[in-house]
């Protein structure tokens, strides 16, 4: 018996039920793990925020350290402190 003999001797809402139970299903096991791990994350609290201090700017580090990155500096005086490696960069 062949495959097409098959399929043709079931009728057309036994074979919808099966497409519905068995083929449609089988996408959203990847939704759901992502949506466990999701849930998981959000039970354990894990995200740490910090107040940015009053009169920060970002800024391009001119050291090495930082790699010319845009870092956070911080009001030290007339100066600008960078919080990643401490230099001081003048007065903009």
């Amino acid at each position: 018996m062949t495959w097409a003999a098959v399929l043709a001797a079931f009728p057309g809402a036994l074979f919808a039920a099966l497409v519905d139970r068995v083929l449609r299903p089988a996408p959203a096991a990847p939704v759901r793990g992502a949506h466990r791990r999701a849930a998981a994350a959000r039970a354990a609290d894990t995200a740490v925020f910090e107040e940015i201090p009053p009169g920060a700017r970002w800024l391009v580090c001119d050291t090495t350290t930082c790699a010319h990155l845009t870092t956070r500096h911080v009001l030290d005086g007339s100066d600008y402190r960078c919080t990643s490696c401490n230099t001081i960069k003048g007065d903009l």
